[in-house]
């Protein structure tokens, strides 16, 4: 087993100890739906990864896809619902069917937008193709459990804490050690973070926070639902500066 299929090995372990949720069969290529701006020559896409128990057209009913023809990027929404999780194959499909074929296809700026579960598998993919993300829009992550918290506050902070000697799992610290990576600007890959102030995963957000630039930080009255997450990004999706 190589250390991608492992490290999602490990996280889908994890997930599954938070409850039991039906799992909808995978695909392949993995489905999505694809909105173009209204200029033909839109050099920049946004591709949405849904939280847990939400599908790619959850997006469409949300009013996600319309920021992109505001805007002038094109979006695609991509139904990486949890079975791929379960599956251990979220990584491959999204590079192989929907990544490569967007960087062929002439963009310059490719960004994963992840909600809750997404921002997760946002992060991961990140954490394993680097070099294939120029920017990542998480909203209310998940981004592990409190453990680690505990342990990157422990350390003084995410500045200060050394993914070499951590005792967090490898999931969990292949995804820290590639935030470390761009919060302190050691990566051209931007970061945005969007939550609600009273979501139940915010407080999970402090290491973030302490190092991340205020400007890339956006918080809004709500807790964890799309009506805190269609204002997150209605304002995000407005200052994209691609």
């Amino acid at each position: 087993m190589n250390i991608a299929s492992r490290i999602l090995t490990l996280a889908i372990a994890s997930l599954l100890l938070a409850g039991c949720a039906p799992t909808p069969a995978t695909e392949t290529p993995i489905p999505s739906i694809s909105f173009a701006g209204a200029k033909a020559s839109n050099k920049s896409v946004v591709i949405m990864l849904p939280g847990r128990g939400d599908r790619a057209e959850t997006f469409v009913r949300e009013g996600f896809e319309a920021a992109g023809q505001a805007h002038g990027f094109d979006t695609v929404l991509v139904d990486a619902h949890f079975g791929y999780y379960r599956k251990r194959n979220l990584i491959p499909r999204l590079h192989e069917d929907i990544i490569e074929p967007a960087r062929k296809a002439g963009y310059d700026q490719i960004w994963l937008l992840g909600i809750s579960l997404g921002g997760f598998g946002s992060v991961l993919y990140a954490a394993e193709h680097p070099e294939g993300i120029d920017g990542v829009i998480l909203l209310a992550p998940f981004l592990g459990e409190q453990d680690v918290i505990d342990e990157i506050a422990s350390a003084g902070g995410l500045d200060n804490w050394n993914p070499a000697s951590s005792s967090l799992k490898d999931h969990e610290i292949a995804m820290w050690s590639w935030l470390q990576t761009v919060i302190l600007k050691k990566s051209a890959t931007r970061l945005i973070l969007g939550y609600g102030k009273s979501d139940r995963l915010a407080d999970s957000y402090q290491a973030l926070l302490d190092e991340l630039d205020p400007a890339r930080v956006y918080v809004a009255e709500g807790g964890h639902n799309w009506d805190t997450w269609r204002k997150l990004w209605a304002e995000v999706s407005a200052e994209l500066d691609f």
